[in-house]
């Protein structure tokens, strides 16, 4: 509770930091959406030169898109801390986090908060009231639940992919380029249907990065959409256990990588 009470109060003051100029703020969020407002833009144009998408609708496809983008904005709003690594082990700095009295996760969680990206968090959310606009979907409590879970559980798999991405600079002092295929790229290959992709990359995000189990999925169950990939009907409902264990992985990764840790010396 200490730690929660601290990171509640570190990025408390990072968001009032951030409010200080309010104009800059608003341009920065407006960055925000205008830069991603053209991948839904692309969707549209899309389903102006076609009628669907294996078998997808615009509003459909617009739905899918919507939730993975606002599970993705939410992630870029709090791990921004955890791209940062790179640059602490690399100049040094993060000899200092170590000898702080606090969880070095906290810190590193703490160290930045992106509250601009709110501006992707909008566009996603512009996403999914036209797909609702298109579709008209039947919300009832449990859809809505399933939902919920959805975006906390497809933000948490992104999260783990920074975390991840994170420790494995204690090894190689820069940043992986291979976490931006599961996190750029993956936000990209998540927000259309998993069956227009081919076999190994469908098994990518299923089994390695399960993207596809926390977003794809719940969106089949609340479009009312049959499996084309004849996967356990139970599937969508297991978005929250998957994403939970997929990120006790990349905490194990991050605790391996911590007794790993070499100063650079800078």
């Amino acid at each position: 509770m200490d730690s929660v009470a601290l990171y509640l109060r570190l990025v408390g003051a990072r968001v009032r930091g951030q409010l200080q100029y309010r104009v800059s703020f608003l341009l920065q969020v407006a960055s925000s959406f205008t830069s991603t407002f053209v991948e839904l833009l692309a969707i549209v144009i899309l389903f102006s030169r076609f009628s669907d998408l294996a078998g997808w609708a615009v509003g459909e496809v617009a739905f899918l898109y919507g939730l993975v983008s606002v599970a993705f904005g939410l992630t870029e709003m709090l791990g921004a801390g955890f791209d940062e690594v790179s640059v602490l082990v690399r100049t040094g700095e993060f000899d200092r986090v170590l000898t702080r009295p606090v969880s070095t996760f906290v810190q590193v969680l703490a160290a930045d908060f992106q509250l601009r990206r709110v501006g992707r968090v909008a566009q996603g959310a512009l996403a999914l009231a036209l797909a609702q606009r298109w579709l008209a979907v039947a919300w009832t409590l449990p859809k809505a639940l399933v939902f919920l879970a959805a975006v906390l559980s497809s933000a948490s798999v992104f999260f783990t992919v920074l975390l991840v991405g994170a420790a494995i600079c204690f090894w190689t002092v820069e940043t992986s380029e291979a976490q931006n295929v599961f996190t750029y790229g993956g936000t990209e290959l998540a927000s259309y249907p998993l069956h227009i992709y081919n076999r190994w990359m469908q098994a990518a995000f299923l089994y390695v990065v399960p993207l596809a189990l926390t977003s794809y999925y719940p969106a089949l169950y609340l479009l009312g959409k049959p499996d084309p990939l004849g996967l356990p009907p139970v599937l969508p409902f297991l978005a929250p256990a998957v994403a939970v264990v997929f990120f006790a992985v990349g905490l194990l990764v991050w605790q391996v990588g911590l007794r790993h840790y070499q100063s650079t010396g800078s």
